[in-house]
């Protein structure tokens, strides 16, 4: 029998042939290393070991032998101590699981600079291309990157700017340019203005951010001698040439939407997950560490602070009707996506899918057949797969064994480059 010849794509390649076409995206851990954060078990595990977390160097050979699986490593603690003795069970589970995602957040945090190194400048020229995004990461790193593009959700568009442009714009202007700036900006956002294309009879309302780069300085002037603001027009023309050079290199995404909604609970806001939301596109597979569950909502977690951040953890993990519901284990992870909303949710929209999925930094591992066999059951007909050279001849066979009725296509993960093309400036 011929054996049959795998032909591996480049990076550029794929993101030629998803252009034109409904697109959804899905990521494993090897995202994360791709952009220089190493959220593997290992290394969280290194990371506990290292730190004030010190007490982990005598665990050093019962990691090992658990195969750096958290579930496993916890389940040999606890079974060294007496049944009867369930306070003790619960909590070195608890602290465990609380010292572990503590020890991810800080690789996280750590690493998260990297995103905004120049390297990875061209993010965006992948991401703007889906219509879903799926994680089986559980750690922050997804949700610490889309905290750092800002929504503007008066905007029409409902677009997502990069939250620290503003700051390098700013340096590039003089203190009566930024004034303007910043005011213009927030005009961009909110506001509407009426037009007169020269026929009294002709007045059309639009919002500023529709508006061509002409007609949006001719907005800011009328808005600057109807408020008695004085504004050059050289420095309009400044600020809004400034304003679009930023929107047009940042502005890269539309309608991130995670789910969560905000609820009023003791006169405080909190962020509740509706699983009845169909504009829902960002999905966490195995739940993530800002996830959790308050009796029978499942929440977010806001915190701005680390210690925040940790206390809450904490808070959360010590309490019996809230818990972190992240699927650390290998085995039996259907039964722990049945026994939540969100996640049963998150499951069941792989299935609904149409069009090509791109898969970056999947392992194909059997751990994660349960969202392969979702997969395959969509009618999604293309499958862009990231791989390794070397494994190239391998992943291909899992993937004609885990997805069937696809069309099968591999790309070189050593091709991938989130530079910036020097010709989209």
């Amino acid at each position: 029998m011929r054996k049959e010849e795998i032909v591996l794509l480049k990076y550029k390649d794929i993101l030629e042939k998803i252009e034109p076409q409904e697109c959804h995206l899905l990521l494993g851990n090897g995202f994360n290393r791709g952009l220089g954060v190493d959220t593997s078990y290992k290394s969280i595990f290194k990371k506990m070991t290292e730190n004030d977390h010190g007490i982990y160097k005598d665990a050093k050979t019962i990691v090992a032998e658990c195969g750096d699986d958290l579930e496993k490593f916890i389940g040999k603690l606890v079974d060294d101590i007496a049944d009867q003795n369930s306070f003790l069970k619960k909590y070195v589970a608890n602290k465990v699981k609380c010292d572990f995602m503590k020890a991810a957040h800080e690789i996280v945090k750590s690493g998260i600079k990297n995103i905004y190194a120049e390297r990875n400048e061209g993010i965006y020229i992948l991401l703007k291309n889906f219509a879903n995004y799926f994680t089986l990461n559980y750690d922050s790193f997804l949700y610490l990157l889309l905290l750092n593009f800002k929504l503007a959700d008066s905007n029409p568009k409902k677009t997502i700017a990069m939250q620290p442009s503003l700051k390098f714009v700013e340096k590039d202007m003089n203190d009566v340019q930024n004034n303007i700036y910043s005011e213009i900006k927030e005009a961009r956002r909110g506001w509407s203005i009426n037009i007169n294309f020269w026929q009294k009879s002709n007045v059309v309302s639009k919002d500023m951010w529709d508006l061509t780069k002409k007609n949006f300085i001719s907005g800011i002037e009328i808005y600057s001698k109807s408020n008695n603001k004085n504004w050059k027009t050289s420095d309009i023309e400044r600020v809004v040439k400034s304003i679009l050079e930023e929107e047009k290199k940042n502005n890269i995404l539309k309608n991130i939407d995670d789910g969560s909604i905000i609820s009023l609970f003791n006169n405080s806001k909190e962020f509740v997950f509706d699983v009845s939301k169909e504009t829902q596109n960002l999905f966490f597979l195995h739940w993530a560490f800002h996830i959790y569950r308050d009796w029978k909502e499942e929440k977010k977690i806001t915190q701005s602070t680390d210690g925040a951040l940790y206390d809450k953890l904490e808070e959360i993990l010590n309490n019996e009707e809230r818990d972190i519901i992240c699927i650390f284990q290998s085995e039996n992870k259907i039964d722990e996506i049945n026994r939540s909303k969100y996640l049963k949710k998150c499951y069941d929209k792989l299935s609904e899918l149409s069009g090509a999925m791109v898969i970056i930094g999947c392992s194909l591992s059997d751990n994660d057949q349960h969202i392969f066999t979702q997969i395959n059951s969509s009618k999604i007909n293309t499958l862009y797969i990231s791989t390794r050279k070397e494994n190239a001849e391998e992943n291909y066979k899992k993937a004609k064994k885990y997805f069937q009725n696809k069309e099968i296509i591999l790309f070189e993960a050593e091709s991938i480059s989130y530079e910036l093309p020097q010709d989209t400036d």
